[in-house]
């Protein structure tokens, strides 16, 4: 059995980091990685902005053009990634394999329609001015359900060696748990971070902990929030002071629209946290 992975790719996404935390998750997991490099419809840019593009003589064909040499040097990385990664081309001879494929289009849909046959999606973690990387983590935790890895440019030698639960009780940190499972049972170290917030529905600390020694997972630590500080910010605090190898968290447990407005957790961890992130929604 194998575990599938998707790598969304494409021009203004980078690929170092991602690619080296792709390998890492699919030597563990025997996955099977598909990397799916999305190019941009050239006439649904040109339809975009038409007369500016008209006064700087950008053409359908020089879109295509530009954009099939960029795929060109993507699937050239790729390539030598997956030689230097020893991949099979087989995944029923064992190890982990990859394949490569391109698709025109929105990101959103491509991401999507993907994502959501994948155990885990990895990206790289968005920045506010980064519009692509924010698309696309928007179509992977809200239109597909699975757990997303977003990685920055310094990676742990293990995403397993501790790992942190940022636990609230949410349906969403819930997925965010279970989705993270594989790496869980892999994991050195477990801790759980909780600012103990509870709704009425929401699953308290001790249940948590429960279902995870059920599971052959022990956890040791339970941290809480120090000083007058927002949940978000003493979280980034709790990776800094810890130095986990890994965060596992729900992501945009409140409203969407209440989080863009009041800043939230989630928007927090992305602009600041500096391990890599497991979210899910």
């Amino acid at each position: 059995m194998t575990t599938p992975i998707l790598v969304p790719l494409a021009k203004e996404l980078p690929t170092s980091h991602v690619f080296d935390a792709t390998l890492w998750l699919a030597r563990q997991l025997n996955a099977r990685v598909r990397v799916s490099y999305i190019r941009p419809n050239p006439d649904a840019a040109l339809a975009m902005l038409p007369e500016m593009i008209g006064a700087l003589g950008i053409t359908r064909e020089s879109i295509e053009q530009e954009s099939r040499q960029a795929a060109a040097a993507a699937k050239a990385r790729f390539v030598e990634w997956s030689a230097r990664g020893d991949a099979s081309t087989n995944s029923e001879t064992g190890g982990w394999s990859a394949t490569w494929s391109e698709h025109v289009g929105e990101f959103e849909p491509i991401v999507t329609r993907f994502g959501r046959l994948c155990d885990f999606i990895v990206l790289p973690r968005p920045s506010a001015e980064e519009v692509v990387a924010q698309r696309c983590f928007d179509a992977a935790v809200f239109g597909t359900g699975r757990p997303t890895l977003l990685v920055g440019e310094t990676l742990p030698e293990s995403l397993a060696d501790h790992i942190i639960i940022a636990w609230n009780g949410s349906l969403e940190a819930s997925r965010a748990v279970f989705g993270a499972m594989p790496l869980l049972r892999l994991a050195r170290r477990v801790t759980i971070f909780t600012a103990l917030e509870y709704g009425a529905e929401a699953v308290g600390l001790d249940d948590l902990a429960e279902s995870l020694r059920d599971r052959g997972i022990r956890t040791p630590q339970v941290i809480f929030p120090t000083g007058d500080h927002s949940t978000g910010a003493a979280l980034v605090m709790a990776t800094k002071t810890h130095e986990p190898s890994l965060l596992v968290m729900g992501a945009y447990t409140h409203s969407r629209l209440r989080e863009s407005f009041l800043g939230g957790v989630t928007r927090h961890l992305l602009a600041h946290a500096t391990v890599p992130l497991l979210m899910s929604h």
